[in-house]
């Protein structure tokens, strides 16, 4: 059997200009492919796992809400319902202050008896994509506002520190 027959076609089966157009469009739908999803193949396969020890601060909390937080340190974190491979390792509680005015209208700070601030540090294992720290659906940076949530409790505070974490600790 020859490869091209006296008809022009490839193994007696496929025209050869029916095989050029077919090449040329699967090559067309791969870079289209590429280009769309291109970046974020790329960054997955250029993010790597490492783990952060972060510090979140979240302030004017109930005492009550405070008392509870500290008994469930070691809370598993959570996103959109999906349990992260990160922890509450600490929480501590400090008081809360306001500036208040006093009788001369001098400003004047005191502690506020039925709030406290609290202090949570987090240890959990990240992603890297795109010069970024991503766990679950936020992005970690300091200053940045950030959610702690488990399945048992969730504050609102921000983010005061960050560090990696060796595998050595």
């Amino acid at each position: 059997m020859k490869v091209l027959d006296e008809k022009g076609k490839l193994f007696g089966k496929i025209n050869l200009i029916d095989l050029l157009v077919i090449v040329v469009l699967a090559a067309v739908v791969a870079a289209v492919g590429w280009k769309l999803a291109g970046s974020r193949i790329t960054d997955a396969l250029e993010s790597n796992n490492l783990t952060i020890r972060y510090e979140v601060i979240c302030v004017n909390v109930d005492v009550d809400a405070c008392n509870y937080a500290v008994d469930h340190i070691g809370g598993q974190l959570m996103s959109n319902g999906n349990l992260l491979d990160g922890y509450i390792t600490d929480c501590v509680i400090e008081p809360h202050t306001e500036v208040v005015l006093d009788a001369d209208g001098n400003p004047k700070t005191v502690e506020n008896p039925s709030s406290r601030d609290m202090r949570f540090t987090i240890e959990a294992k990240v992603d890297t994509v795109a010069n970024a720290y991503g766990l679950g659906s936020q992005e970690l940076r300091v200053g940045k506002s950030h959610i702690v949530k488990t399945v048992e409790l969730e504050f609102n505070g921000y983010i005061t520190a960050m560090e990696e974490v060796s595998d050595h600790e």
